[in-house]
């Protein structure tokens, strides 16, 4: 058992306590740095969504490069009859949808056209209707790439009636083998001026920053609190 001894006072903890409390004051700093990091990353993403928000929209045809995340684009096509209706998407506390419509390109491509959000019956047994316009439609949005950490429980879609589809995540290769095209990687949150789409209110990130610096401070505060308690009960007066 160690041993340290100043003035009055004498230090003698065991070695199991000193393992334990240098493992977890470890992973509780090592928490709060991942906090930070984290928070640094929302940062970036919400100034890069906002520096492209405020440039206009770039031209865009299957035959350019893809757009970058977030950048604001104008480009032409058809709507086809299939409706995606992405579950358990919520506006204020209210249970829905987002509106997922597959546009058909020049060169028979599709990429989708997130219209946002309608509410929804959660007891599904009724579902939205949704109308899309007929023939060439000129749009502007901007581009998501969802994230490719999504997983789901249960089955990723149900086909209903109508030409309705729900969807439990994001996947163009899903989407894809449905319309047996071609789907881009990203889709177009249309923007709010146009007539066709519903609420569109979408969070850049799902946990803002500050949200994050909260975190870390608490998981610092975890590590010190953890290191005044192996202090307390290890430090003695000597008799």
């Amino acid at each position: 058992m160690p041993s340290l001894t100043c003035f009055n006072f004498r230090f003698t903890p065991n070695w199991l306590i000193i393992i334990l409390t240098v493992a977890f004051i470890s992973l509780f700093v090592r928490l709060g740095f991942w906090q930070i990091q984290r928070a640094d990353e929302k940062t970036k993403m919400v100034a890069a969504e906002k520096a492209l928000a405020r440039q206009g929209a770039i031209d865009w045809a299957p035959s350019q490069k893809l757009p970058m995340q977030y950048q604001r684009v104008a480009l032409q096509g058809t709507y086809l009859a299939p409706v995606f209706l992405l579950d358990n998407q919520h506006h204020q506390h209210l249970f829905g949808y987002d509106v997922l419509s597959p546009l058909l390109l020049s060169d028979g491509s599709v990429v989708m056209v997130d219209r946002g959000w309608v509410p929804g019956e959660r007891t599904r047994r009724s579902f939205p209707e949704i109308q899309s316009p007929d023939g060439l439609v000129q749009l502007q949005g901007s581009a998501y790439f969802p994230s490719k950490k999504q997983w789901v429980l249960g089955p990723s879609l149900e086909e209903k009636e109508n030409k309705i589809i729900i969807l439990e995540l994001l996947d163009a290769k899903l989407i894809s083998h449905i319309l047996q095209k071609k789907v881009y990687p990203f889709i177009i949150r249309l923007d709010k001026q146009d007539a066709y789409g519903f609420v569109r209110e979408w969070a850049i990130v799902s946990m803002p920053p500050q949200r994050h610096l909260a975190y870390a401070l608490q998981w610092f505060a975890m590590a010190l609190v953890i290191l005044i308690i192996f202090v307390a009960l290890n430090l003695k007066k000597k008799t």
